[in-house]
């Protein structure tokens, strides 16, 4: 089974950078999932529990009894979560109740990138059915329903707002600040748990383009303030940012490498030197799956541009290519086919 990694809305951009760390996910060492369940002991020591419950508004589906009762068929899993392994986990504290936290999100987010392939309906009830299959204790399950349908109702929001903020004049701290708002109205306490790292390091990222741009600041007094900014970063996510970075200084090496004339022997034997035997397989799996998603992006933009030139009424073109768009890629893979083609239409590439 492979492992499939679900992409937040909000790092759509990050989509264009995945190469970088593509290439530091395939250092590691991959690890086993963890249980589904964990019992976290004191409460000092876990992630935020549930806490006062977001304001409750109309349940988009079913009230929260209804994950108690038996689940409904459901039909074969959509194909792009096919053959892969549910990403995320819930976690319980030593009283029974809920641990919200961001794996719990991206357990959510998993089933949800399905969004396309299946209707609402059916993604929510494999969410319940997955949560079920955990065997948690009544006051979680509860807990996790509410939170269910309190995130759907939040991503349908952030939906509705991110439309209606195209071609606004907001600055990127006034747009996080905005969603940051939107979470607590719709998920209460519930939002920390969340996305509390997430707007952590969004915060610092937005301070430190602030410093970026001071242009009363010496090189010094800006570095001492970034240096000082990133001390309020997650550790873990400074662990993984350094470890890219460091990542990101191998490409560069290996580009430059290829640029002076080395082979693929020559740039083999590199990382063989440089990050081991395991991680230069990795590597080289991944130069092969790009080299293939080079291909097939090429064929469906060449194959597009024959519909453009072959359709001549215009609504009956723009189905067909969206229809050649779903034939052809995965959900998260047409996200990144989209984000994109929104790069080229900006830079003024054909």
């Amino acid at each position: 089974m492979k492992s499939r990694a679900v992409i937040p809305v909000a790092a759509l951009c990050a989509l264009l950078g995945a190469g970088v760390f593509s290439w530091w996910k395939a250092r590691a060492t991959p690890m086993p999932p963890g249980p589904a369940v964990t019992a976290v002991a004191p409460p000092t020591a876990s992630p935020p529990r549930v806490g006062v419950p977001a304001p409750r508004r109309a349940a988009p589906t079913a009230t929260p009894a209804a994950a108690a009762s038996p689940a409904t068929a459901l039909p074969p899993m959509p194909g792009s979560l096919q053959d892969t392994e549910e990403d995320g986990s819930v976690q319980v504290d030593a009283t029974g109740h809920l641990v919200v936290s961001p794996d719990l999100r991206r357990l959510f987010d998993y089933y949800l990138s399905a969004m396309g392939e299946e209707a609402l309906p059916v993604i929510r009830e494999r969410i319940l059915a997955s949560l079920r299959a955990k065997n948690l204790p009544a006051a979680a399950m509860d807990e996790a329903v509410r939170l269910l349908d309190d995130y759907l109702a939040y991503r349908d929001a952030a939906r509705t707002f991110a439309a209606n903020q195209h071609g606004a004049e907001l600055d990127l701290s006034a747009r996080l600040e905005s969603l940051r708002e939107l979470r607590r109205e719709h998920l209460g306490a519930w939002a920390d748990g969340l996305f509390g790292d997430e707007e952590r390091v969004d915060a610092v990222s937005v301070e430190r383009m602030k410093l970026q741009q001071d242009t009363t600041l010496t090189p010094e007094e800006r570095e001492r303030r970034i240096s000082a900014l990133d001390e309020q970063l997650p550790a873990d996510y400074r662990a993984s940012r350094d470890e890219a970075l460091r990542a990101l200084q191998q490409q560069t090496v290996e580009r430059e490498l290829v640029e002076s004339g080395a082979t693929a022997e020559d740039l083999r034997q590199h990382r063989l030197a440089t990050v081991g035997p395991e991680a230069t397989e990795r590597l080289e799996a991944m130069d092969r799956e790009e080299a293939e998603w080079e291909r097939r992006l090429a064929e469906f933009r060449a194959r597009r541009e024959a519909l453009g030139q072959s359709e001549p009424n215009p609504a009956a073109r723009q189905a067909a290519v969206q229809r050649l768009l779903f034939d052809s890629f995965t959900p998260e893979e047409r996200l990144r086919v989209e984000a994109l083609d929104a790069i080229d239409a900006a830079s003024g590439a054909p």
